[in-house]
């Protein structure tokens, strides 16, 4: 008796081929392993292709910042040298001078003209006559007065000064010039004073 997969057929014998004896492949495995790399090496391509395109946009953006910065730069350093030249234009001296002056005529609106008035007819005596009266502003903001004037004589002179010695209001009192009566002088005897004047009163 011959196996099952043959044939007896008269004198010939047919051999049918045994599939089961041979081992069947299963190749599934094999392509979900293949879709699984294609589908990671597509995610990786679109992760890269994602990373070059934002680097690119940031490399873009840093060169427009640049570009920025530069003429901005470029600016300031205009303006920086238009400066210096109009400072190297200026005179200083001109400038400081313009300063005092300033200075000078701020401190001369702060005076109270009616109080000072007052204070010196406080200290003037009655034979005594005032022809100007120049207030200035030392550095120190120290308020000094030169008084030119007139007086019966040099008596009347020095009592002036005995009394900007002795009142609150003034200090310092010094004698700039005088003159006595003349042929070329005949109003009286002139003087010319110089004082510290303290409007709020002596510290």
């Amino acid at each position: 008796m011959g196996d099952a997969g043959d044939f007896v057929g008269g004198d010939a014998v047919i051999e049918r081929p045994n599939l089961a004896r041979r081992p069947l492949l299963d190749s599934r495995p094999v392509w979900v392993a293949g879709g699984v790399l294609a589908a990671i090496a597509v995610v990786l391509t679109g992760v890269n292709l994602w990373e070059f395109v934002s680097a690119q946009g940031a490399e873009r953006a840093l060169e427009a910042e640049e570009r920025s910065l530069r003429t901005r730069y470029a600016a300031v350093e205009a303006e920086v040298q238009a400066a210096d030249r109009r400072l190297a234009a200026v005179s200083w001296r001109q400038l400081e001078a313009d300063a005092r002056t300033m200075q000078e005529v701020v401190a001369r609106r702060r005076v109270a003209w009616s109080r000072l008035l007052v204070d010196l007819e406080r200290v003037v005596p009655w034979d005594v006559r005032l022809v100007s009266i120049a207030p200035m502003v030392d550095d120190n903001g120290a308020v000094q007065i030169t008084l030119s004037g007139v007086a019966t004589g040099r008596d009347a002179w020095l009592r002036l000064l005995g009394r900007c010695f002795a009142d609150s209001s003034f200090s310092e009192p010094v004698p700039g010039s005088e003159e006595a009566p003349s042929a070329g002088n005949t109003l009286g005897y002139r003087f010319q004073l110089r004082v510290r004047y303290w409007p709020e009163g002596r510290p």
